[in-house]
């Protein structure tokens, strides 16, 4: 399934990182990187990740074609392949897709994702699309439950190589969609597995807190929320079910 060559390293601070020191140094062909083990693995706000050997630590650099619609939707089209790739390998679980860039099952994140941009002065611009997966190993996470991929297996683990193997099949389709049809068929795609939709939903960490119940996505990659009778759409933050604190 791979239309990309993968690179594999024992070690690294962070796939990501070394995504962006290749795109900035000018040395890019599109692969993917993937290292058994990070130093220095990070999340959506430079929050840390914590990446532990068995789990998928990897990154997709590739640069964007100058038709491409915007890559901020690329962590959507990730996202979908992500959830087929969990059905493909557990086939009792029910993948959704969690505002903006996570995969949960029962109620708990399986999937991080996190596109990063990187424009050279040449005018050329890649990404590095940075996948944590947790197929052997659920983190703990203070915030929020964690689970992984091997409590819905009906037979062994898979290595990390094997699943991105999967992923990659189901990324390379998705984005031929996306490159050919635009956004919204990726929009429709993500809010039939949208993760509390029909729920309250309380977007905050970007200006004024956000509320209203969960409709799905916009063809921008705006969350939609009724506030009684009225669409209000998130653009940017984190999305949480309990009201904050006053």
């Amino acid at each position: 399934h791979l239309t990309v060559p993968v690179e594999i390293f024992d070690s690294l601070d962070s796939t990501s990182l070394e995504a962006k020191r290749r795109a900035e140094s000018g040395q890019v062909v599109p692969c993917w990187i993937l290292a058994r083990q990070q130093t220095a693995g990070y999340g959506r706000r430079g929050d840390g990740w914590e990446s532990t050997r068995g789990n998928l630590h990897a990154t997709r650099l590739f640069p964007l074609l100058p038709a491409d619609p915007p890559a901020s939707e690329l962590s959507f089209v990730a996202a979908i392949a992500i959830a087929e790739a969990i059905e493909a390998l557990a086939q009792t679980s029910t993948p959704q897709l969690k505002w903006p860039n996570d995969v949960y099952i029962d109620d708990a994140k399986i999937c991080g994702l996190l596109p990063e941009l990187i424009a050279r002065a040449s005018g050329r611009q890649y990404v590095a699309l940075g996948v944590g997966l947790n197929i052997a190993v659920a983190p703990c996470l203070a915030d929020r439950k964690t689970t992984r991929l091997a409590n819905f297996l009906p037979g062994p683990v898979p290595t990390p190589e094997d699943v991105l193997d999967i992923v990659e099949g189901r990324f390379d389709r998705w984005l031929a969609e996306w490159r050919r049809d635009g956004f919204a068929p990726i929009a429709a795609a993500w809010t039939e597995r949208a993760y509390g939709l029909g729920r309250m939903g309380w977007v905050v960490d970007a200006g004024p807190t956000i509320s209203g119940v969960i409709e799905g996505l916009a063809t921008d990659g705006a969350l939609c929320l009724n506030d009684g009778g009225r669409i209000v759409m998130a653009r940017a933050g984190s999305l949480r079910f309990n009201a904050p604190d006053a």
